[in-house]
């Protein structure tokens, strides 16, 4: 936690990223089978930003606790009545700015919980 509260007097989560080793050969080989692939389709020349925006995953949906973190309503397995609708819960992601999808899955459960629809 960090050292500070919020305006309820709670403590203020603190969040660190790094990567490991085992992550950079991930996007390494991940890079590789992408540039394979465009280059297989006829692509003259492949140009490559290494950057990496838009994590997901974290927090992945699924249908039990087993293979998840949420429902498919987003609502936690482990903590009840929490719902968590960001990026997290989409198990991948395509090849653009996921931000409508995100909006989308936020959109739907918060529609949900306002007309008491789970289905």
């Amino acid at each position: 936690m960090a050292d500070e509260n919020d305006r309820f007097g709670l403590p203020v989560a603190r969040f660190s990223y790094s990567q490991c080793e085992n992550d950079r050969q991930l996007m390494g080989a991940a890079q590789a089978v992408m540039e394979k692939i465009l280059k297989a389709a006829g692509a003259d020349e492949v140009i490559t930003i290494k950057r990496f925006a838009h994590l997901v995953g974290g927090a992945r949906m699924a249908a039990d606790e087993h293979h998840g973190v949420v429902d498919p309503m987003c609502r936690s397995f482990a903590v009840p009545n929490l719902f968590i609708t960001d990026g997290s819960v989409l198990p991948t992601q395509g090849s653009a700015n996921p931000a409508l999808t995100i909006m989308a899955v936020a959109a739907r459960t918060a529609e949900r919980l306002s007309t008491g629809k789970e289905d």
